[in-house]
């Protein structure tokens, strides 16, 4: 049973998470050992329950195994990291709070000016989760528009951000 599951999964979106794995690392070699490492995790995670979303599952070790791959190409950022919590100061900085309170303002106009179903895919993705199915199936549009929907509206948020720093992106 549990053979066929993952051959199934294998099937599917092998292609799939092996494309998005290529894009993230830049090299189709290094991808193909991070997706043949993905699914030899999925296949000995101890199974204690039936997986609500498989492939959610899948691209979920994925995304770990990138993490993990990235700090090992680059450990001094870890480093750094590390250090963070020790060099925040307990204190707002009345810069930093002007700065997060024109970047919270510019979101709600941006996100106010979206079409629907642009704001409607970026707020089910980023705030409640959904898969990109379930947000096409909402939405009435095929699951690779509903992800089109929420690159678009991240997009114009990034780019609305970066006018506020005074760099566009284009």
């Amino acid at each position: 049973m549990r053979e066929a599951m993952f051959e199934s999964l294998y099937r599917q979106h092998h292609h799939e998470l092996l494309g998005f794995l290529d894009r993230q690392l830049g090299s189709r070699d290094q991808a193909a050992d991070l997706c043949h490492d993905a699914y030899l995790r999925l296949l000995d995670a101890p199974v204690r329950r039936v997986l609500d979303n498989p492939r959610a599952y899948l691209f979920r070790i994925a995304r770990n195994l990138l993490i993990d791959h990235r700090r090992r190409q680059h450990p001094e950022l870890i480093a750094i990291d590390a250090l963070e919590p020790v060099l925040v100061c307990p204190r707002v900085c009345p810069e930093t709070d002007v700065c997060q309170r024109q970047c919270v303002h510019q979101l709600t106009r941006t996100l106010g000016a979206l079409p629907d179903q642009l704001r409607e895919a970026l707020i089910w993705h980023r705030l409640e989760g959904l898969t990109q199915r379930e947000i096409g199936q909402r939405l009435g549009v095929s699951e690779r528009m509903a992800g089109r929907y929420i690159a678009q509206a991240v997009t114009r948020c990034q780019d609305e951000l970066e006018m506020l720093d005074g760099e566009p992106r284009h």
